[in-house]
């Protein structure tokens, strides 16, 4: 067997490293908070310090719009420059958008690494593709469409984009002239929107995003709700007939016990024209924060056969 390949997930808040072996395996995971580092470059010197290699190949994962060549964070002012990391590692290297790299770790991921949200209807048949929702430091979707040559995964910035009109008129309907504060989807469905809607909600100063899921149930549920309705117009966007599967802290966060009821009350909501497809499209949670790996690992292993 030829040497291991190695992988990173870099979020805007914390940088993901690990080892994969010929198998897929991950070992020597390592995470690393961003804001004690100057740049992605820092991070990977501080993980080689300790796993030297050598790789066969690398693949990153980033938060944020990608090129073949160089990659910026959205939240973070680094830039990851593919020819400079394939220089110093001595291996060929790919730069990958992060929830692209949730979608490729779709079909390795197990029971352990996820939750049934809700199951599928029994009504209808599939059609290989399905969603994944990332709701962390920042927002974006991946489409992955299993097909005869194999898995396709589908890149995005639906983060950008404007809010729903279905999700904006019910955050207008608990925020009044406030819900103008959220034009995108990303402003309202991640870290800083999560802060930015409980202090709408209730007058108060900022709280983490964490601190908000453990002693704010009102926003907790308010925000569970508008991901519901964000949920529905998925299903007509990308008809992921496999399933929606949310992931990323937030998503954790609000998706659990106490804001589960009321997301599946707004995602099951049965109005609307063609409202049976959405009853049809399974919804899970991904719930290991290190998934996107698994997804790395298989390109990486791809890129070092090559």
């Amino acid at each position: 067997m030829g040497p291991d390949v190695l992988v990173a997930d870099v979020g805007g808040t914390n940088t993901r490293l690990s080892r994969a072996g010929p198998g897929g395996w991950l070992e020597d995971i390592a995470r690393f908070a961003n804001d004690d580092h100057p740049s992605f470059d820092a991070v990977l010197e501080r993980y080689l310090s300790a796993h030297a290699g050598p790789f066969a190949a690398c693949c990153i994962a980033i938060a944020g719009p990608i090129t073949p060549e160089r990659a910026s964070l959205t939240n973070r002012d680094w830039t990851i420059d593919r020819a400079a990391i394939s220089a110093r590692l001595n291996a060929p290297v790919r730069l990958v958008n992060d929830l692209a790299a949730l979608g490729h770790a779709l079909p390795g991921l197990g029971a352990e690494q996820t939750e049934v949200l809700r199951p599928a209807s029994g009504a209808g048949t599939r059609n290989g593709q399905a969603l994944v929702a990332g709701l962390g430091t920042g927002f974006n979707v991946c489409l992955a469409k299993t097909t005869s040559e194999g898995l396709v995964v589908v890149e995005a910035e639906l983060g950008h984009a404007s809010l729903p009109i279905s999700v904006y008129e019910a955050l207008e309907e608990a925020l009044g002239d406030k819900a103008a504060c959220f034009p995108s989807v990303e402003h309202l469905f991640s870290g800083r929107g999560l802060t930015q809607l409980h202090r709408a909600l209730t007058g108060e100063s900022d709280r983490e995003a964490g601190q908000i899921v453990a002693e704010a149930p009102d926003t907790v549920r308010l925000a569970a709700r508008l991901t519901g309705l964000l949920a529905r117009q998925l299903v007509f966007q990308y008809m992921p007939l496999d399933g929606i599967h949310f992931a990323g802290s937030v998503g954790r966060g609000i998706l659990g016990p106490v804001g589960r009821d009321a997301f599946l009350s707004a995602a099951e909501r049965g109005d609307g024209a063609y409202s049976e497809i959405v009853s049809r499209v399974p919804l899970g949670l991904i719930t290991d924060d290190a998934a996107a790996l698994t997804g790395l690992a298989r390109l990486a292993l791809t890129l070092a056969r090559r």
